[in-house]
């Protein structure tokens, strides 16, 4: 309840989706239940399942001890059938009393080494229950059958190394493993050179000894049979070792096999018959059980960990389960949200619609929609409501927006035009002065056309074409005035010609140029006027060569135009003093905010005015 009341606590700290909130509730509720589950099994079943691992091990270990000693005992009944044999018996006498010497030719002694051979080839039989017999005379010679057919005189039984202990044994018989180098050659494989050997003295009739008899058995054909003792199911570790301690059998090779056996106490091997439970280390169970046959103890070693495989076999088993909750709860989870969501994303997406362009939002309602959820159409019944409020009082504040741009537009352009009429009739006058009635002429026809556009108050925009044909008209009364002294070059591109401009920008720009050029440098004063417009912007720049901006006058300009900008309001203008914060002014309030509006000097001297704005500004569309 923990974990699911923290995540809980985890699912209202952080945002989501309803989606992602029912598919996390479903998922902690079938994990809790889950956990739930498999907590109940392993508390439950770990006891029984310590104790059945236990018993079947205990199983495995009798089957084993139970299994060697039937072998021995097989091979043990092959030196039986040796010893009581009345032909083996009849044939070795003959053959320790007329040994069988090379180039002599004894040819009774070797008819009757080849009668004692088969007659030992047949106690092996066709199904080969041993695998190398070996008849000693307690003198010297011997006879082998089996993997090694051989006859020698030269070879002594006192020289082999388990003679003494063979003699010194009140049973008169060993039973041990070794490695058997002359039989190595027989088998492909390093196994096959150790063998099961049991060795007991020949005796005759009358119990006296004659010779001794060894049998050899391959533990590499009982080793198969061996690991096929026992489930496997804990991954038991499974030993064998003989009388003295040496490793017989391993199903698993590790440092360890070669210690176990000497983790055994003397109780603990001379009690046979009887499986020992040792606990080592806390974690190495170890069940050791002694044959009182063949003196063989046979060790089992499992791990708790591996006690338990069964109970971690159970639980992935059921993790498959649990991966289909897993996927059924996120499908309901996925289903019910769609119930909820779908409704909600409709609402969205016609709020959404709206909010494209302004047009949408002032003209555009939001459509009925039924989501047969309560509390949903309850929720959108709120939000149309508070739409079609909210399109009234948008629609109120841009009327009176509207109103306001409009009044200071109007009061902008009512500054400009006495301010133009004043420079004419002052260049006029000059003009009369100087007795140019032609160019008078001239200039008033001009004058009549400037003034006509300047006199028209329907439009508060137009054409850069159309401000710049009067900028032209502007420019060739100047020239009447100044001839030659004067010098200008129009540069606009043809795509710039339907953008829309506040209406006597350029001409307000050129004519503070030629105001300021003619008094600050000698003729010829030029006037440069260049467009440039990309896939983002445009712009137009005004070049003089008179003596530029002033520092202080730049300084006075740029504190203005920042004053304007942080007080969000418009400075009263007398005529002598509108100029360029007139022109920065207009392109703000009709551009909002995305107007280009530069003012700087030449490093070649004179001043330079850039005007412009975004594409997508509203002077440019309206």
């Amino acid at each position: 309840m923990y974990y699911f009341s923290y995540g809980c606590v985890m699912l209202g700290r952080n945002k989501k989706s309803v989606q992602t909130t029912l598919q996390l509730v479903f998922f902690f509720l079938t994990f809790i239940i889950f956990g739930a589950y498999i907590s109940y099994f392993l508390s439950s079943e770990s006891r029984k399942i310590k104790t059945q691992a236990f018993n079947t091990v205990v199983n495995d270990a009798e089957t084993i001890s139970t299994f060697m000693d039937e072998e021995i005992s097989s091979v043990n009944s092959v030196i039986q059938n040796i010893a009581y044999s009345n032909l083996v018996r009849d044939h070795f006498l003959t053959y320790l009393n007329k040994p069988v010497s090379n180039g002599n030719g004894n040819y009774s002694g070797m008819q009757n080494l080849k009668e004692l051979t088969d007659v030992l080839t047949a106690i092996i039989g066709p199904s080969r229950s041993v695998d190398q017999i070996y008849l000693y005379s307690l003198d010297k010679g011997c006879v082998g059958v089996g993997l090694d057919n051989f006859n020698s005189e030269e070879i002594s039984v006192t020289e082999k190394s388990w003679y003494e202990a063979l003699i010194n044994d009140e049973s008169n018989k060993l039973i041990f493993c070794d490695q058997d180098t002359n039989l190595k050659k027989y088998f492909s494989y390093a196994e096959g050179a150790s063998f099961l050997t049991i060795c007991s003295v020949y005796q005759s009739s009358y119990y006296k000894p004659q010779g001794v008899i060894e049998v050899k058995q391959s533990l590499a054909s009982l080793t198969p049979k061996l690991n096929k003792i026992g489930t496997g199911t804990y991954r038991e570790k499974k030993y064998i070792y003989d009388q003295n301690g040496a490793l017989v059998y391993s199903s698993f090779m590790d440092d360890e096999a070669s210690r176990y056996f000497g983790l055994l106490t003397p109780s603990d091997i001379e009690e046979t018959d009887v499986v020992h439970h040792i606990t080592h280390n806390k974690d190495t169970h170890i069940f050791a059980i002694t044959s009182s046959y063949s003196g063989f103890t046979t060790v089992i070693v499992i791990n708790n960990h591996d006690i338990y495989i069964p109970i971690f076999d159970f639980i992935k088993a059921n993790l498959l389960i649990f991966l289909i909750f897993i996927i059924f709860a996120l499908i309901l989870s996925y289903v019910v949200s769609r119930v909820i969501t779908l409704p909600v994303k409709k609402m969205y997406t016609n709020i959404e619609s709206l909010h494209t362009d302004e047009e949408n939002i002032l003209n555009d309602s939001l459509e009925d929609i039924n989501t047969n959820i309560i509390e949903l159409d309850s929720l959108y019944s709120a939000v149309v409501e508070m739409h079609e409020k909210t399109k009234d009082s948008i629609k109120r504040e841009i009327a009176l927006n509207n109103q306001n741009i409009q009044s200071q537009i109007l009061a902008l352009n009512s500054q400009m035009n006495p301010h133009f009429l004043y420079n004419s009739l002052a260049t006029i006058s000059a003009m009369a002065d100087e007795g140019m009635n032609k160019e008078v002429i001239n200039m008033c026809q001009t004058i009549s056309r400037i003034l006509r556009y300047i006199s028209s108050d329907k439009e508060h925009l137009v054409s850069i074409q159309k401000d710049v044909s009067h900028v032209k008209d502007y420019l060739d009364c100047m020239k009447m005035r100044y001839g030659d002294d004067l010098i200008y070059d129009i540069n606009i591109p043809d795509e710039m010609s339907e953008l829309n401009i506040p209406k006597l920008c350029l001409q307000l720009i050129v004519e503070n140029s030629i105001k300021f050029a003619t008094k600050g440098v000698k003729a010829p004063w030029k006037i440069d006027v260049t467009g440039h417009m990309t896939d983002t912007y445009w712009e137009i720049t005004v070049r003089d060569n008179g003596p530029g901006f002033s520092e202080p006058d730049l300084n006075e300009l740029n504190n203005k135009i920042e004053e304007i900008n942080n007080n969000s309001f418009l400075p009263s203008l007398e005529i002598n003093g509108m100029g360029l914060l007139n022109i920065y002014i207009r392109f703000k309030i009709l551009y909002s905010g995305k107007h280009i509006f530069r003012i700087d000097n030449s490093e070649s001297g004179g001043a330079i005015v850039t005007i412009g704005g975004d594409l997508s500004g509203a002077a440019a569309t309206l």
